[in-house]
């Protein structure tokens, strides 16, 4: 039996085509180079001259933040910072100085305050201080002669300051080596000694 008519034409009638995978493929690269363009145009035109104005900007901060200090000040800083390191280095490897200060705040008259120590390899100690009165002078020798820390006590000035109404000497100490060198330090054996407040 012959097939319909109706149904060979729709046999043999061609369905329109529609755009295949490669056109759609093709169309997202091409959205993608647009769009990659943009960005690039939009880096190279607007924020790179951005970003190259605000690193002069700051260079020019930083030259005129660099002329504004002297060279004298430049090599006092420079000095300064090469002590600060100095002294860091010194207390990192120099554990026994702490035994030192730890001795001298423990016997220190409570009215004496130091504003000079000096130290040297012979054991002696060099401090300058001021003092509320004489006779606070008096008792803080008084505390380094009875120290058994201190071979030797020798004061060399007392003076008045009129500006404060306050003394103001120097003393030069020998210590014994076990201090120096890290023993163990004894407690003090004055009565009147406490910690040196500034």
């Amino acid at each position: 039996m012959p097939l319909p008519q109706q149904v060979i034409d729709r046999l043999t009638h061609e369905s329109p085509r529609t755009p295949g995978w490669s056109v759609g493929i093709l169309l997202f690269s091409l959205g993608l180079l647009v769009i990659a363009l943009a960005v690039y145009f939009g880096i190279t035109l607007f924020y790179e001259p951005y970003v190259n104005g605000q690193i002069s900007s700051v260079n020019a901060e930083i030259t005129a933040a660099a002329s504004s200090i002297s060279p004298s000040d430049q090599t006092n800083l420079a000095a300064f910072y090469s002590e600060v390191a100095n002294v860091q280095s010194a207390l990192a490897n120099h554990v026994y100085f702490s035994h030192l200060l730890t001795w001298l705040g423990q016997n220190t008259e409570a009215n004496v305050y130091y504003t000079h120590f000096t130290f040297s390899s012979g054991n002696q100690i060099g401090l300058s201080g001021v003092a509320a009165s004489e006779a606070d002078v008096n008792q803080q020798m008084a505390i380094f002669e009875a120290s058994p820390e201190v071979s030797q006590a020798t004061i060399s000035t007392v003076s008045l300051l009129q500006a404060n109404n306050t003394w103001q000497f120097s003393v030069t100490l020998t210590m014994n080596a076990p201090l120096v060198f890290g023993a163990t330090v004894p407690s003090s054996t004055a009565a009147s000694a406490s910690t040196t407040t500034p």
